[in-house]
């Protein structure tokens, strides 16, 4: 199932919070394995604690910008090209009756 936006992507500060934990996390795993020390395994823990939490929450931001219960009354901004078109009456367009037989 192909879903449509409701609204643009942008990058949002959540998204670039997660970014910067993103590398945090990784930059203090990596110093955790080559130098092992409680320092680098706390940072790197609290990185990925952050890192849940922050997930969570653009998670959310995602969801917002294609789910329907949360877009009520919005046009959308990138119909899908491949729907049936109807007339006015309800009706699918000629063309496109014989291009799905």
């Amino acid at each position: 199932m192909i879903r449509k936006l409701y609204r643009l992507p942008e990058e949002t500060a959540r998204h670039r919070q997660f970014k910067q934990l993103c590398l945090d996390y990784f930059t203090h795993y990596e110093k955790l394995m080559k130098h092992p020390s409680k320092t680098n395994a706390t940072r790197a823990r609290k990185a990925c604690i952050l890192l849940k939490k922050v997930a969570h929450h653009r998670g959310i931001e995602l969801l917002e910008l294609y789910a329907p219960s949360r877009n009520e009354g919005r046009p959308e901004k990138f119909p899908t090209k491949h729907r049936i078109k109807e007339d006015q009456n309800g009706q699918e367009k000629e063309e496109e009756q014989e291009h799905r037989i």
